[in-house]
């Protein structure tokens, strides 16, 4: 069995210490925008997720080996289960932005409705 891993810890650990300090970064300044609650709850809740995945990730490509198969499985399931709900969140995102997206659209047309049909004077 290899007993080294997959990359050298030397090229993983910079580059997911950036990655971190990006992701930290999106969070916060996300936090402070305005969108709509449900949009922020979504994303906050991806931008997390990603923040415990970076360093179970560089883990996985930069420390542990091949030749530790048991917690190379596992470490590499995690990996790929937190990927998985990355996923699931960016498809409930995609919903969530479509029915957003529906309401302004329905809104908007009530206002040119209210718009079109002239007032009617009290009988």
């Amino acid at each position: 069995m290899n007993n080294t891993p997959l990359l050298p810890a030397w090229v993983v650990l910079p580059v997911a210490a950036f990655m971190l300090l990006v992701v930290a970064v999106h969070l916060l300044l996300m936090l402070k925008s305005e969108m709509p609650a449900s949009r922020k709850r979504i994303r906050t809740l991806n931008g997390w997720i990603m923040l415990f995945l970076v360093p179970i990730g560089a883990a996985a490509f930069g420390i542990v080996s091949p030749g530790e198969p048991r917690l190379f499985v596992l470490i590499w399931s995690i990996v790929i289960a937190m990927l998985f709900l990355l996923i699931g969140l960016a498809v409930l995102d995609m919903v969530n932005t479509t029915r957003l997206y529906q309401r302004e659209r329905d809104n908007l047309g009530d206002l040119r409705k209210s718009r079109r049909e002239p007032e009617k004077p009290d009988q």
